[in-house]
């Protein structure tokens, strides 16, 4: 299998190859990347966009299917991270799966983005501790981002806030385009600052004013399942963690008594996309109960964790 940054194995011509290289900092995320995007980054041909994807997919042996037991065990190995709950973490099946895309949902202070907040803290630590060594993209659409609060949750882990701050890269979206925009030009700070963990909060929020009423639906869903398309593959090519926050369309707690006429914004388009869907609300005082929604390998399960001063931690049992 060829070197991860080795191009010269696309035996293409050299301004192509340099070109290639310009814009993707590795095969994988070349192999991972539609042949029009490559045309219109690289500024080539359909011909050899096509020709160095599939060559850059032949490399790094993408062509050929594997087994269920091969994808099995590569799945086992992939380390997890960790939320700071452990009651959260077990009913995700050991915490924030890599390689996949992670949805929190809820109403407004239901721990949404305190939760992002904890996450780019904890994808800093070592595996060993529950994290994943590397640092954190948080994309705000809300500006919502809180270096303070950050700061705050880092203390238990050091003296020096900012060392967890100067690994946190947050770029403030204006408005879809610029929110699409940081994704697919994502790749290169990806790889040259071993980015580990991408947050988006939230993925609802520029979509919704800007693709208003039912005429506009066709365009926003287009958009929005091309935006994700981009988010999943990045999380495959370069091994990361992948996680939205989204809003509640209706009453939050009538998603949790079987009305059918409540769900998570941005639609049934949307509600395919991610691998892992977790509703939240709020319970008494600290406490908030996580729901598995949707996810194909996690069973519907609950769990209750708090927001404290000091982040996302577990707390004592609710009595129902």
């Amino acid at each position: 299998m060829a070197e991860k940054n080795d191009f010269t194995g696309l035996k293409l011509s050299e301004e192509v190859t340099n070109r290639l290289k310009e814009e993707f900092p590795t095969l994988i995320a070349l192999a991972t990347t539609p042949p029009d995007e490559v045309v219109r980054r690289c500024e080539i041909n359909r011909r050899s966009a096509e020709t160095a994807v599939l060559k850059a997919r032949k490399l790094i042996g993408m062509s050929e299917p594997i087994t269920a037991a091969e994808l099995l065990q590569q799945r086992l190995i992939k380390p997890h991270l960790t939320t700071s709950s452990q009651q959260l973490d077990e009913i995700l099946g050991g915490g924030i799966h890599v390689g996949a895309l992670t949805e929190f949902s809820g109403s407004f202070s239901t721990g949404k983005t305190q939760l992002a907040f904890q996450l780019c803290i904890n994808v800093q630590l070592s595996v060993e501790e529950g994290g994943l060594d590397g640092t954190a993209l948080f994309i705000d659409t809300e500006n919502t981002f809180s270096p303070a609060r950050v700061a705050e949750m880092a203390y238990p882990f050091t003296k020096d806030p900012s060392l967890f701050l100067k690994k946190i890269f947050v770029s403030r979206a204006y408005n879809t385009d610029h929110q699409i925009q940081i994704v697919s030009k994502a790749d290169k700070l990806i790889e040259k600052n071993e980015v580990r963990l991408i947050i988006v909060d939230s993925m609802a929020s520029h979509f919704r004013a800007e693709f208003p009423g039912k005429d506009n639906l066709p365009r926003r869903q287009q958009t929005l399942m091309s935006h994700a398309e981009d988010l999943q593959r990045l999380s495959e090519a370069f091994e990361l963690a992948v996680v939205t926050t989204n809003q509640i369309l209706g009453n939050p707690d009538s998603l949790f008594t079987g009305e059918s006429n409540l769900s998570p914004a941005l639609g049934f388009a949307w509600g395919h996309r991610p691998t892992h869907r977790i509703l939240l609300r709020k319970s008494r005082g600290t406490a908030r109960i996580a729901r598995i929604f949707d996810s194909p390998e996690l069973a519907e399960r609950e769990a209750v964790f708090h927001i404290t001063s000091q982040g996302i931690r577990d707390g004592p049992p609710l009595d129902y």
